[in-house]
């Protein structure tokens, strides 16, 4: 292992910490919005909204480019999704 891939290295570990985040803030929102179908619980379209755009970043943050434009034909496509 070379010095730069340590964690001392301060690019790799905000890389990871950011991809870390990414991939919570995707699970979390993934995981509330589950809960509120299973349990019928109104969501306002807003709030779905804003869920569904953190989701969009995180991922694209995490996945890059191609989890974006993947998003964007599939909201061209359907309409936008929500309720």
């Amino acid at each position: 292992m070379t010095d730069t891939e340590t964690t001392d290295d301060v690019d790799v570990r905000h890389r990871l910490t950011n991809d870390g985040l990414a991939y919570v803030l995707v699970l979390a929102n993934v995981g509330l919005l589950a809960v509120a179908l299973a349990t019928r619980v109104e969501v306002p379209v807003l709030l779905w909204r804003v869920f569904a755009l953190s989701v969009a970043l995180a991922a694209t943050w995490a996945f890059g480019k191609g989890a974006l434009k993947a998003i964007l034909g599939a909201v061209q496509n359907d309409g936008g999704g929500g309720s």
